[in-house]
Parts: structure tokens; sequence; C-alpha cells
């Protein structure tokens, strides 16, 4: 769907104004819209199949490509975590997501749609803010249209080598993310900005450039940026590196960044932030949690201690970016909603599904036999 939509919960604070009010009309780019609207106006009357889904289904979401699996050289001595020391006074802190999920397909292409939050709080409240969803019709036509305006436009990541479709729900997921993550860094002052993932950039969905300028947006204004992986594939004696804090029965964290920066010598992928693995709370999960690099190892010590104080964090995962993932995500019933506005407003017709088993075998060709 190509409009924005908006909601906001509770108190209006200074902040609330800044990142709902100002925001409201550039949540949701408009070279994203026209993007949009163009490629699914070559579905236009046409036919699709849409996905079939169920409210019992687990897995909704398409998983992002996960980074290659790292086995850290164990010759090098790690050291003891170090406590984190709870710092007096809070501040606040906006967390960003965006989600993308496959609602069905054309001869021609897949149709995905996509979805951002942007999530604060200050004082007790938390409030938040909805953009998308916005759908894509994606094939070659397409990937051809965003390669000439990323030409000509500095938002839009680009990779002249990569094959047209490949990864082109990648490039435009990330490119909302990080235009909902400038937003962030630009309204935000004096506080803590928490991102999902890692803070490492330079691969060709990914370029350098745009998480630099997050990250200079962000110190302009006094801001940290911190970003936690939900899951990673950095090993350390064959062991993931969350694991080195098993023993560990106390908020604390780890450096591991020099046995990390190692391994990236030189570009195009960058380490931006310096990486730890951190443990906020005594009974919480142990996290990979990148800080950016040009925050001195105290300030990135006092950003962590800062976010102990102003969000909640029990289960040693901050709330607002919990929350972020929850309100970005699609659910079963949403998915059939965007379907049935997709038939309506560009008169897509559904394809009859052809079941080959049934074709063949009849009520014996059930989906649930091994092949």
């Amino acid at each position: 769907m190509t409009h924005r939509t908006q909601d906001i919960g509770f108190e209006h604070s200074k902040i609330s104004r800044l990142l709902s009010e100002e925001s409201g009309n550039i949540l949701l780019p408009d070279f994203l819209l026209n993007l949009s609207s163009e490629s699914m106006r070559t579905l236009s009357g046409g036919f699709f199949e849409p996905r079939e889904v169920t409210t019992v289904e687990a897995e909704l979401e398409d998983a992002v490509e996960e980074e290659p699996r790292l086995n850290l050289a164990n010759t090098t001595i790690i050291g003891e975590p170090e406590p984190i020391v709870n710092v007096v006074g809070n501040c606040p802190v906006v967390a960003v997501d965006v989600s993308s999920v496959r609602v069905g397909e054309s001869e021609q292409g897949l149709l995905y749609a996509l979805r951002g939050a942007l999530v604060w709080r200050e004082g007790l409240s938390y409030n938040f803010t909805r953009c998308g969803p916005l759908a894509f019709h994606l094939n070659d036509l397409i990937a051809r249209s965003l390669n000439r305006r990323s030409r000509a436009n500095d938002n839009l990541s680009y990779s002249a080598w990569s094959p047209l479709s490949e990864r082109l729900l990648s490039r435009l997921r990330n490119t909302l993310e990080r235009w909902m993550q400038r937003l962030a860094c630009s309204r935000l002052s004096r506080g803590i900005v928490l991102l999902d993932g890692s803070l490492t950039a330079g691969t060709p969905d990914n370029p350098t450039v745009y998480l630099e300028d997050i990250l200079n947006r962000s110190r302009e204004n006094g801001n940290a940026v911190i970003a936690f992986s939900k899951e990673t594939k950095l090993c350390f004696s064959g062991k993931k590196i969350t694991r080195l804090l098993d023993k560990a029965n106390y908020p604390c964290m780890l450096n591991i960044d020099r046995i990390i920066t190692p391994q990236f010598p030189s570009a195009p992928v960058r380490l931006m932030g310096r990486v730890y693995v951190a443990k906020l709370t005594s009974r919480g999960l142990p996290f990979r949690v990148d800080i950016d690099r040009q925050l001195s190892e105290e300030s990135a010590a006092k950003a962590v201690g800062r976010l102990i104080n102003s969000d909640i964090v029990e289960q040693g995962y901050p709330e607002t970016l919990r929350l972020a993932h929850i309100l970005s995500t699609f659910t079963a019933n949403e998915i059939l909603a965007i379907q049935r506005h997709l038939s309506i407003d560009y008169g897509l017709k559904l394809a009859p599904r052809l079941s080959f088993r049934r074709s063949l075998f009849g009520p014996y060709g059930t989906s649930r036999e091994a092949s």
C-alpha cells in the first residue's frame, strides 16, 4: 500500500513532536513511494497467486540473509568482562526496525510488502509511529529502474555488478531502514539510538556512506548509536561469541573488538562499531552489541549504563527495540488484508492454483510425504 500511516501513543513531549508531527510527511520517502507505484502498475489488471497463510504459522517474515560464519582465531587471550555501571539519570531512547514479507507472486515476479516502525521512550511513556505497508512487484524490470534511479539518487543503494533480480528486496529494505535511522538520529538530541543488527557496512546492499552519514548526524546531536544483533555467526573456539558470557552472573560487557577487527583488514567491508558481547541483566540473554567506534571506550560503557537506566531490559534486550520489531512485523491477518487491498486497488485477479501432487496422485498427493 502506498499510503502513510501514523500511530502515536500516550504523552506528547518535545521528542514526541519531533519524531511524529515533523516526521509524518517524510517517514516514507517519495522515491520509495514512486518506486512502489511504478512496480505495482506493471501488474495492474493481471493475475497473481496470493501467498497462503494461517494464523498458527510461526515464520511469516522473510529472513534477511545472514552473514557467513566467521571463526575467530583462538590463539588470542580473551580478557575478563567489565561490569556495567548503572549511570544515574535517564535519557530518551529511540529504536528503529523494518520488516518485509512475501504476499504473493505473478508470472513476472514476486509481491512483497515493507513496513517500518520507530519507537521511542522518554520518561515512563512509550510512543511509536509506523510507515507502510509499502508493496512492491519485484522483477527484472523494476530492478533496472532501481539501478537507473540509484545512479542519480544518493538515498538508494546500487551495485553495478550484481545480477538484476538478486538481493533486490534486501536493497529496498535496507534503503527504508537507513532512511528511518537517519531521521531518528537527526531528530533526537543527547539520547540513545538503538538499531537492529550490526554496525558493519561496505557490502553492495549496505554501502558505507549511508551508515557514516547516520553516525555523523548522531554525534552532531550528542547521541550514542548502539546496535543489537539477535543472531550472530561470529564464533570463537568453535562456539558463538555470546557463549563467552555463559558464566557471568551480573550485568557486564566483554570487548572482543581486538580479535574481530583483524578479520576485516581492508575495504570494502568495515566495522564501524566497536564490537562487544553484552549481558544487560544478571538473568538476561547475552547479545552481540556494536557501539559507534568514534566514541571512546569510556563513553561507550557510559552509554550502555545509561541505557539500562532509561529503558526496560529485563531479558537483556531493550524494550524499545523489542517493540519496534513487534510493530513492524506482519501478522497473518495483515497479509490477507494486503492481498485484498492489492486486488481491489490494482484490479488483480486470483490465478488458479495448480497442485502437481493433486493432479498426479489425486487424494494421495499430500504435501507431508517425503520426497
